[in-house]
């Protein structure tokens, strides 16, 4: 029996994109490390304990050991389990070998109180958008048939839907419909979260909520059809799971770290 407690706060942090050494990983950008240092040290200060937290992906811009294990340092100083994802600027492999000696989560599932949190995997090597694969499809629907009781919230790099951009509605999920058909078969599926798009997000499908969350580096502008960077704060997504299905979320924007290179 699922154990009830009153509130579960997740923190979902996405798209660190760490370089093979600190610093800018193209002109313009800021440093990605220091990117990442502004947002972790406001979280830890503003969220003492959470329940989980999630990193959704493009965790390394250069997809190496030691750029892995430098990440994972930086994230030691929130007190919290972790589960990452794999995005596809990484390398699934040695990214889940970095976070699982480390004794964090990767893709996967995690119970908390009465949810339950799934990792799904949607790197596709070569490709630049993202595929969930049969595998991945079933081990999901698997896992929700074990867990009749839990509420779901569902955890993916890539975005399910369109978000109104054309370059990146080019690479999203290429089968986000397949997951979606999924989902809405499970009543108690109440959000699928996702990186990937450097920008807050909030829609729904079905009875489903869909939501993305900004970069810990640069952000991109919403609503473009090419490719262009918004000159506003990096930040992160909060999440509060209560144990009756509500979800209750905001993105908060870290001061501070809107890229000094950028126009306003």
């Amino acid at each position: 029996m699922a154990t009830i407690q009153s509130e579960i706060t997740v923190i979902q942090v996405t798209d660190t994109h760490l370089g093979r050494a600190p610093g800018p990983i193209r002109p313009g950008y800021p440093d990605s490390d220091a990117q990442l240092s502004a947002v972790l040290e406001d979280l830890a200060r503003r969220h003492d304990a959470p329940d989980l937290l999630l990193v959704t992906g493009d965790l390394a811009e250069d997809p190496e050991t030691p750029v892995y294990e430098r990440l994972l340092g930086h994230l030691s100083r929130i007190a919290a389990p972790i589960v990452a994802l794999a995005g596809n600027h990484d390398d699934h492999g040695i990214a889940r070998r970095s976070f699982i000696e480390a004794g964090h989560g990767f893709d996967g599932e995690q119970v908390l109180g009465n949810w339950l949190i799934i990792g799904l995997d949607s790197s596709w090597a070569g490709h630049a958008g993202g595929l969930a694969s049969a595998p991945e499809l079933q081990r999901v629907e698997d896992a929700i048939r074990r867990h009749p009781g839990h509420w779901v919230l569902v955890a993916v790099h890539h975005p399910v839907v369109p978000v109104g951009s054309l370059w990146l509605d080019r690479i999203g999920l290429n089968n986000g419909g397949d997951l979606l058909a999924l989902l809405e078969r499970h009543p108690r599926v109440r959000a699928c979260i996702f990186g990937h798009i450097h920008q807050a997000f909030d829609g729904m499908h079905a009875s489903i909520r869909l939501l993305g969350c900004p970069s810990t580096l640069v952000q991109f502008q919403p609503a473009s059809p090419m490719f262009a960077l918004d000159p506003i704060e990096s930040g992160y997504r909060i999440l509060r799971l209560h144990p009756d299905g509500r979800l209750e979320t905001e993105i908060r924007r870290v001061p501070g770290t809107r890229p000094a290179a950028l126009p306003e």
